[in-house]
């Protein structure tokens, strides 16, 4: 076994408990369950903290999975979903992931920029990402055991999550809710 090798499997595993972790703030974020010990602002730092820390195991992942040159995986494999000669699906559903995490970065990093329904449309797409990420990771991984641990722990997360937010009472801005209606105010 190489060190690559090695590098690859454990980024990979950790990448994905990271994003399930940032996946999970993110849908506490938008429920507000801020608390005095947890309130918003420090939600959300730890939601881009941990998102920046996911993106460096992400990167370490996928250059020493092309590095490592026992698979025959290349840059191009990175960014182009499905051309991979080497489990077409599975990685091409990483590039998949990969891609849409740049998508989101890129707009989250232009979020004062763009329209607000743009980005949100955008940042939605990261359950997607969370999700194709789970499946790359089931079916790439070469360690079983441990991948299928981490995945359903990942999902039971995430899934929990997802239920919790859907049996809060909403809030009124709750995108899920409605669209705000804005008022004219007379002057």
């Amino acid at each position: 076994m190489s060190v690559f090798w090695l590098a690859t499997r454990a980024t990979g595993e950790l990448a994905l408990v990271l994003l399930t972790a940032v996946t999970v703030i993110g849908i506490a974020t938008t429920k507000g369950w801020a608390s005095r010990r947890w309130p918003e602002s420090v939600v959300t730092l730890l939601h881009r903290n941990i998102s920046l820390l996911s993106v460096v195991f992400l990167a370490v992942h996928i250059g020493t999975t092309v590095l490592d040159g026992y698979v025959p995986i290349g840059w191009l494999d990175v960014v182009i979903p499905f051309q991979s000669s080497y489990r077409t699906l599975w990685v091409g559903l990483g590039t998949l992931a990969f891609d849409l995490l740049v998508a989101v970065i890129v707009t989250s990093l232009l979020r004062r920029r763009i329209p607000p329904r743009l980005w949100k449309g955008i940042h939605w797409t990261a359950y997607l990402l969370w999700a194709v990420a789970v499946a790359h990771g089931l079916g790439a991984g070469t360690d079983r055991l441990l991948t299928q641990v981490v995945a359903a722990a990942s999902i039971a997360a995430v899934g929990s999550a997802v239920l919790a937010r859907f049996l809060t009472p909403h809030r009124q801005d709750d995108p899920l809710v409605s669209v705000p209606v804005h008022k004219e105010v007379r002057r």
